[in-house]
């Protein structure tokens, strides 16, 4: 009974989202012969993401962690394969199943042994971060590989041979894909009714009790893994012939598997892969007969961003969650006083002013003043620490899981650009764009307050991709070319047309967001919104409105991501539809501020490790003589945020909270460090 209602549920919500674009897209043309011809080349689309789909089910159903690196799995593997079949010329056979059938089992194992049991029992949100730098990892490690300045393409199985079928000609290759799209999810099905799959899913369930009955809980895990591995290689593999060969194209494709995944559940093999179909048969209805123009041209990519809404929104209510009693209880830090938040802040303003102007030499190179390459990265790397700062009440304090944090920027850099007129900006827009995009923070709060954990991520990655894809490329909202007019920011008829006071402007203000927020930590709001995280239950029971509560700290994230979003497009002085504010971008401000704590204000200065990165780079090769420093900080961009969040599975409290604890013992007034 259940089952019917959250499909009902399902359909409900999809029509409704889909309502408006179908009813102003639709240009005909939709006959016998070209409805089957539509319907045969969207199975074979659909059978493409089921198998990033059925990989996703695999994983997550038997170890409990939702693998955000499927994609980039399929990547890695993708591109060894064009190594060994094209640019060695191995045969198609041998070189697939090495691929397949070797290398992709053995990185499962490894990501198994050396990662993943690690983080069996971690919150929800290093789980996901942690898979998530490890997609960022294995798409930097392509990148080192396989320059992407070099054209490649994957021939499809049997080349472009084809056989009819009916008004089509259909190739081998895609009826290759959609048979095995099909051979895998039933004999995976039945995998799962077997003792192994039976012991893959009690192993989720408890690994201490699983052991107790016979099963090997570590074998199991690797098998799960192994076999993920294996379906995320084959997926990038089959899929790769049908798009360029790009790692971020080829990665982006992951999110129609999550919506697939979603139809099911993230456990029922059958529905995902009805959901895939449903999603490839979609997106070619949706290409095929209808017409969006240049400003909605992305609709039928952004199918898969607002059938996961849909899904998300339609499941079931999760109960609510009580707290759990810490086995490893230490001694409680105190609060950081925001005496002592100010005198940090007032050191990076010195530091920004001293940086900037040239002022320091560090004995490697002269720094003299910074050019303007150097002004631009540093002013996009303090209006980035801005957005990650917005993450600190919603995520860090509340356990709200947000993974679209520059949708919310996006739509401030929106009102900055239509709010202000002539060549500047007046700062007192700030509070205007504050008040204005507050309210979107609450009506987003309004439908996703009632999801909890994985949904809640799914859905705020949804909401990203959705943004991305359907708001922020129309022409009347951000330009997408051309050059634009960004209105500079005029403080009392001062206007600060200048990168370095607009960089020291950029500081003093998150060294004063940055203390506001240590000053609203010790207030009854920020104590009710980490009774939230800590347990939602609890707190429903002693009286707190718990909607009431997510609807305010969703709003005032909002808000905060909203002004911040203006800095980010006056610091960048670019606003790009397409490119500022992609789904990725948001991922890695997610995942820096994850690194370096979410809970914590200061983890926003980890969100400017690589446009400081960038610039560091650009200063050592501007002196021509230091080519191995500008390897180094090549490679460090490339892998260093991969590998800083994989190693959360080591320091799961984050890096802000170990150097504190390193350096209180050298202050005088940090006795009780």
């Amino acid at each position: 009974m259940e089952s019917n209602k959250s499909v009902s549920r399902t359909l409900i919500f999809a029509v409704v989202i889909l309502a408006y674009p179908l009813s102003v897209g639709w240009q005909g043309g939709l006959t016998w012969e070209t409805g089957i011809t539509t319907l045969l080349i969207g199975l074979a689309i659909g059978a493409l993401y089921a198998m990033y789909a059925t990989g996703l089910v695999v994983v997550y159903t038997t170890t409990g962690i939702f693998n955000f690196a499927q994609g980039a799995i399929g990547v890695i593997s993708a591109f060894l394969y064009w190594q060994l079949r094209t640019d060695w010329d191995w045969p198609t056979p041998v070189a697939l199943v090495l691929v397949v059938g070797v290398f992709a089992p053995l990185l499962g194992i490894g990501l198994d042994v050396l990662l993943m049991r690690r983080v069996q029992k971690a919150p929800l949100i290093n789980q996901l971060m942690i898979t998530v730098g490890l997609m960022v990892f294995l798409l930097a490690l392509t990148g080192m590989f396989w320059s992407q300045e070099q054209p490649r393409r994957i021939d499809p199985f049997f080349g472009q041979e084809s056989f009819s079928a009916g008004p089509i000609n259909i190739t081998y290759h895609r009826f290759i894909v959609f048979c095995s799209a099909i051979i895998i999810a039933i004999v995976l099905r039945l995998l799962f009714k077997s003792r192994l799959g039976v012991a893959m899913r009690a192993v989720v369930d408890n690994r201490e009790l699983a052991a107790l009955t016979g099963a090997r809980p570590g074998m199991v895990s690797s098998t799960a893994w192994a076999i993920g591995c294996s379906l995320g290689a084959l997926a990038g593999i089959m899929i790769a012939p049908e798009l360029e060969m790009d790692p971020l194209n080829l990665n982006i494709i992951i999110v129609w598997g999550f919506a697939a995944a979603a139809f099911g559940q993230l456990r029922s093999l059958p529905l995902a892969l009805a959901g895939a179909l449903f999603l490839g048969v979609g997106k070619q209805f949706l290409t095929q007969f209808f017409s969006w123009g240049n400003e909605w041209r992305f609709v039928p990519d952004s199918l898969a961003a607002l059938a996961l809404v849909a899904v998300v929104l339609a499941l079931p209510q999760e109960r609510l969650e009580v707290g759990r009693v810490a086995s490893d209880l230490k001694k409680i830090q105190r609060l950081t006083k925001p005496w002592e938040s100010m005198i940090g802040g007032i050191a990076l303003v010195v530091a920004a002013i001293a940086l900037t102007g040239g002022w320091l030499n560090f004995g490697i190179w002269d720094p003299g003043a910074w050019s303007e390459a150097n002004l631009n990265s540093a002013n996009a790397a303090v209006a980035t620490a801005l957005i990650g700062l917005s993450l600190v009440p919603l995520t860090g304090w509340a356990g709200q899981i947000n993974l679209a944090p520059m949708a919310f920027a996006g739509f401030g850099a929106f009102l900055y650009l239509k709010l202000p007129s002539g060549e500047t900006g007046d700062v007192m827009w700030l509070p205007v764009i504050a008040a204005l995009t507050a309210p979107i923070g609450a009506l987003v709060a309004l439908p996703f307050a009632r999801l909890r954990g994985l949904y809640l991520a799914l859905g705020s990655m949804a909401l990203a991709h959705g943004m991305a894809k359907l708001f922020f490329p129309h022409p009347d909202i951000l330009p997408t070319s051309g050059v634009v007019s960004i209105p500079h920011f005029d403080i009392f008829n001062y206007t600060l047309d200048n990168r370095r006071h607009l960089v020291v402007a950029q500081v003093a203000v998150l060294a004063l967001s940055i203390t506001a927020l240590t000053m609203l930590r010790r207030t009854r709001h920020a104590r009710r919104w980490i009774a939230l995280s800590n347990s939602p239950a609890a707190s429903g029971m002693i009286g707190m409105d718990v909607m009431w509560t997510k609807v305010i700290v969703y709003a005032f994230s909002a808000a905060m991501a909203g002004v911040a979003g203006a800095f980010y497009v006056v610091a960048r002085q670019s606003a790009d539809g397409i490119r500022d504010f992609e789904l990725l971008g948001g991922l890695a401000i997610v995942l820096l501020m994850a690194v370096g704590g979410m809970s914590k204000p200061a983890a926003a200065l980890f969100t400017m490790f690589l446009p400081v990165n960038r610039a560091l780079q650009q200063r050592f090769a501007a002196l021509g003589n230091m080519p191995e420093l500008v390897t180094i900080q090549t490679r460090l961009r490339q892998l260093g945020v991969g590998i800083a969040s994989i190693g959360m599975a080591f320091r799961p409290h984050g890096a802000a909270v170990d150097i504190g604890r390193s350096f209180a013992p050298l202050l005088p007034w940090r006795s009780d460090a």
